[in-house]
């Protein structure tokens, strides 16, 4: 009895046994189906996120360009930027990609038109492993990208088309603001290294910077080469009409206490075809008003002081006879408040500041002559190159205490600024020239946080942001 169960015992142990080794290859079959399905998921799913995250990079850095861009060209250019920038960073229009760059955005929370700018990229992208077991060939990814022009970072001193150079400085110093120059040249901005200290906020430029690393430089936030160019804010001076009043018939040419000059305002003339000069006294005073030069110049020198609140000097040269330039030299004292000194016209001459012992410069907020000229001290019309090292277009040199509040525009001009202290340091001195020298500075810092009260516009560069 005790066998014969021990028998059907075995038997029911026998097809248990066989059970177990169908269960078991069913279960294997199911896990490696699973496991199969988890690494195609894995493989494609990973595919996929590398993918997206190149195509969110490339859509947020299109979208970065074309804000950029849009800041000193047009909106078609700035488009395209966007489009070109995308596609070298392999989503270009092609037959698995759609490619959108359009402002204003076509959702969102900010639909400014020539502000905002929307990248959005589409890709289908094909599945091996997982299109095989799941029966899904591809999968869509879409991103997109918006970006504005938000922030600014002023910029104190600005070379529109030419170089900025600085050579043979004691120190160098702009204090909130940055440097830039819009020459697409190597070297556009070049510090030498002869220098004692060279610091300001950063460095723009469209073309390269020679220097910026120098050990005796200091940038705030580093330096951009090759950079979108930098707006002029003073094209609105570029328009300004050079004023053609009748000649005076007076043959004066040297000014003093004793003989007045009568402004434009009182006598509807201007002064022509000479030479003229303030001098040969002790002390002149001038009455506020504009005083018109056509082809004839204007020397200031060999006085103890001259004094002026709201003079306008305008010099407008036209090719003929004397070469329309404005000279103050060799001077104590030459304080000049609530003042502009412009030279217009088609054949403009040359500025030139020297040896003044003790100088004061300041601009109106608002100029009874132009508002073009609000807050501007000096201003040179855009009459095509001129000017080198050797014969600057604006030379400001030798003046051991000087004070300058406005804006200084000379477009195309070589400026050449050099041995100037200032023991009363501007909090507004933008200075905007064709090309820029600088040397030979001591305690004369650029600072531009004070041109709001001026009424004087400064350059800015506004930094592109993602904000979608």
């Amino acid at each position: 009895m005790s066998f014969f169960l021990t028998a059907r015992l075995w038997h029911a142990l026998g097809c248990l046994r066989g059970n177990q080794r169908g269960a078991t290859a069913l279960l294997f079959a199911a896990s490696t189906t699973a496991l199969l399905g988890a690494v195609a998921l894995a493989a494609d799913g990973g595919l996929l996120y590398l993918t997206q995250r190149r195509a969110q990079s490339a859509a947020d850095t299109a979208a970065i360009a074309a804000a950029s861009a849009a800041e000193s060209r047009s909106q078609a250019a700035a488009l395209a930027a966007g489009m070109e920038v995308a596609t070298l960073n392999g989503f270009g229009a092609a037959a698995d990609t759609r490619l959108a760059v359009r402002t204003p955005p076509a959702s969102g929370t900010h639909l400014v038109p020539g502000k905002a700018f929307e990248v959005e990229i589409t890709r289908r992208q094909p599945l091996s492993l997982a299109g095989a077991l799941f029966q899904q060939p591809e999968a869509e990814i879409r991103v997109r990208a918006v970006a504005m022009l938000m922030g600014t970072t002023k910029v104190c001193l600005l070379a529109l088309n030419g170089t900025a150079t600085f050579s043979n400085y004691g120190q160098v110093e702009t204090r909130g603001c940055s440097i830039g120059a819009n020459g697409t040249g190597s070297g556009s901005v070049n510090i030498g290294s002869t220098g004692s200290s060279f610091s300001a906020q950063g460095v723009v430029t469209a073309g390269t910077c020679a220097g910026c690393t120098n050990r005796n430089v200091t940038l705030t936030e580093g330096y951009q080469n090759n950079a979108p160019r930098i707006g002029n804010p003073y094209q609105a001076v570029d328009a300004l009409q050079a004023p053609n009043p009748p000649c005076s018939t007076s043959n004066v040419k040297l000014f003093n206490s004793k003989v007045e000059i009568p402004a434009f305002e009182q006598t509807g003339t201007a002064f022509c075809n000479g030479a003229y000069a303030i001098g040969k006294d002790s002390s002149v005073e001038l009455d506020p008003g504009t005083y018109i030069f056509r082809d004839a110049s204007l020397t200031i020198s060999s006085l103890s002081a001259l004094r002026c609140t709201g003079c306008t000097f305008i010099l407008v040269g036209t090719g003929a006879g004397t070469a329309a330039s404005f000279s103050a030299q060799n001077l104590s004292t030459f304080l000049c408040d609530d003042c502009t000194i412009a030279l217009l016209g088609s054949r403009p001459g040359q500025a030139s500041f020297t040896s003044l012992s003790t100088a004061r410069i300041t601009a109106p907020a608002t100029n009874r002559y132009s508002t073009a000229l609000n807050g501007m001290i000096i201003v040179r019309s855009d009459a095509g190159a001129s000017g080198s090292s050797s014969s600057p277009t604006l030379s400001m040199t030798s003046l051991s205490s000087i004070q300058l509040g406005g804006g200084i525009y000379v477009p195309n001009g070589y400026v050449k600024i050099a041995s100037m202290s200032a023991p009363t340091p501007s909090t507004c001195l933008p200075l905007v020239a064709g090309t820029l020298e600088v040397g030979q500075l001591s305690n004369f810092p650029f600072d531009v946080s004070g041109c709001a009260g001026r009424n004087t516009a400064v350059p800015e560069i506004k930094v592109p942001r993602l904000v979608e």
